[in-house]
């Protein structure tokens, strides 16, 4: 179970969620296919909630039904990173100001992700979804719903960059380690413009290390 989800109650949250896994840990220059026979399988629910699930997930643009060869998940283009990485800067320097500025309580629950993503080092996938999770806790305590709704849309696309990112090099673990760091301490010092500067800083190295993994 992905570290900040919640066990999904009913069939066709079930498939939904497995599916979102599944598309996640495709590295983002891969494409695949997938039937309805083999999710049904893996989820071990029926077609019919894996149906509900694959409209969801359609209308998200997360996969395309093709006729007569199933589910397909497409490789991210270069214009999907760019426009991810966009949402990331602009909704996440926004976020780190506010909760700066406000003396925001998630100061705690920050230190426990980064210190569960320090002991996960040698895990790329646990690694990436304790960075989402850095980043959802501060949108999430700067308590725009409608925002938060635009960043969370980009959670898959995030982890398929995000691990890609991370194997880039393996002083990558500890340039985000230390970059989350410095956010937490920017986020406690209560200085706005501190604030923006730390994330903008670590979107910055971001595009910098998915950029030594775009021809690989």
């Amino acid at each position: 179970m992905s570290v900040y989800q919640t066990a999904p109650t009913t069939a066709p949250e079930r498939a939904y969620q497995w599916l979102r896994t599944h598309i996640a840990h495709l590295p983002w220059n891969q494409e695949a296919f997938l039937s309805e026979n083999s999710i049904a399988e893996s989820t071990g629910v029926s077609r019919t909630p894996v149906r509900e699930a694959l409209l969801r997930l359609e209308a998200e643009g997360l996969i395309r039904r093709v006729p007569h060869k199933g589910i397909y998940i497409p490789a991210m283009t270069e214009t999907d990173i760019d426009e991810m990485m966009e949402v990331r800067q602009v909704i996440g320097e926004w976020a780190s100001r506010k909760i700066a500025s406000s003396a925001s309580t998630v100061v705690e629950d920050l230190q426990e992700l980064l210190q569960k993503q320090r002991e996960s080092t040698d895990d790329p996938v646990k690694f990436i979804e304790l960075d989402i999770a850095f980043h959802k806790a501060i949108v999430q305590a700067a308590n725009n719903s409608t925002l938060e709704q635009v960043y969370d849309s980009q959670r898959v696309k995030q982890e398929r960059v995000g691990i890609q990112a991370v194997l880039a090099t393996t002083q990558r673990y500890e340039a985000v380690l230390q970059e989350h760091e410095d956010m937490l301490s920017a986020i406690r010092s209560g200085d706005p413009e501190l604030a923006q500067k730390t994330a903008r800083r670590h979107i910055h190295s971001t595009r910098d290390a998915i950029g030594s993994r775009r021809n690989y």
